[in-house]
């Protein structure tokens, strides 16, 4: 068996650390994820909540994580009561004696700023208990939650017969367009109280209307190149209506309201006026050995890093570059996607190094 090397810390700056490490994607070796942080903690004190690890991959894509994922999120310690996520405390193994919460693992810089690490950092507080029904762990399925780990809006939803629904752009489990976070969203986390969570409509049963293709059909609809090539495109097999909305069917509705929610989970403790609302997070930024990220790629993390904390809303400037850059128009930091409620701090790294460096 040929051991592989361990990861090396070759750059520190106050907005992230840079480390070369022989795998940057952990889907099938957590392993190399659990080494990372232990060495980040071996150069750095334990005052970060969450460690965010951003791959430098040549096109953004991770194919082990299948078509659509751009991020993962491994909640390492979790004391709070009454969320959608269970107890834990397994961050000693990560280096952390008491602090950190997760660690999220990025597809590339990029998802800084477009919705995924918003998304992650969410699952901090819903990840593997069962808020509602759902046949998607962790995230709303089809449901009028709405928010960053995925439902719609519900003004959006309308009936189309026979067990058909149409609720706008939506996915079950992701924000197809960037969104704050929801108010169950907001709840779960300790920003809103329980009397600001309205009810809430689930498709217990919902799943997307598939349409009626021949096998040469299918073969049609699979990807022809990149990295997920020979996987089925799901925009292709989906019945959609004349507006280009995807169709979902469901025959089981219910409504849900948050003391139902409460009966379930228990109450959330803290509350809302006594939970965490200042959090800070470390960025390491991994790359493989011969394959630097370039002073340009460098300049561009720690220009998103800044965004995304910034404590106010983005400036207008910034939002014209996201959209001319990368084509996304509505997006949002983390102050912003919780509403003023929270904060993220993720400056003077370099303070919290040990002095022995």
């Amino acid at each position: 068996m040929t051991l592989l090397p361990d990861p090396e810390f070759t750059q520190h700056t106050d907005s992230f650390v840079v480390v070369e490490a022989p795998r940057t994607t952990f889907a099938a070796n957590p392993k190399g994820m659990l080494k990372i942080c232990q060495e980040f903690y071996r150069h750095y004190e334990d005052e970060f909540d969450v460690l965010v690890l951003v791959s430098h991959t040549p096109d953004g894509f991770l194919p082990q994580w299948g078509v659509g994922v751009r991020g993962g999120m491994l909640v390492v310690r979790h004391s709070d009561s009454g969320t959608g996520t269970s107890k834990r405390d397994f961050g000693q193994a990560f280096g952390s004696a008491s602090r950190l919460k997760g660690v999220v693992h990025l597809s590339s810089l990029e998802q800084i700023v477009l919705g995924p690490l918003l998304h992650e950092f969410m699952h901090l507080w819903f990840s593997d208990l069962t808020v509602i029904p759902s046949e998607f762990v962790g995230h709303w399925g089809f449901s009028s939650v709405g928010g960053q780990l995925g439902g719609f809006q519900l003004e959006e939803l309308e009936t189309l017969g026979r067990g058909k629904y149409i609720a706008g752009n939506f996915g079950p489990q992701r924000a197809v367009n960037s969104v704050p976070y929801s108010d169950l969203e907001m709840y779960l986390a300790g920003w809103l109280p329980p009397t600001d969570v309205p009810e809430i409509w689930v498709a217990e049963d919902g799943q997307w209307s598939l349409k009626r293709l021949t096998k040469e059909e299918l073969e049609d609809c699979k990807f022809e190149s990149g990295p997920f090539m020979g996987e089925l495109d799901e925009d292709c097999i989906i019945e959609k209506d004349d507006r280009g909305y995807k169709i979902f069917v469901a025959n089981k509705i219910s409504t849900w309201n948050v003391k139902e929610i409460i009966r379930n989970l228990g109450p959330r403790k803290p509350n809302f006026e006594n939970s965490q609302k200042n959090f800070r997070a470390a960025f390491i930024l991994v790359t493989g050995k011969g394959n630097p990220f370039s002073e340009s790629e460098l300049a561009t993390a720690e220009h998103y890093i800044n965004q995304f904390t910034i404590e106010g809303p983005l400036p207008k400037s910034f939002r014209d570059e996201i959209a001319h850059a990368l084509w996304i128009e509505d997006i949002y930091n983390f102050w912003e996607a919780a509403r003023g409620e929270a904060t993220l701090k993720a400056d003077e790294l370099q303070s919290f190094r040990f002095r022995s460096e």
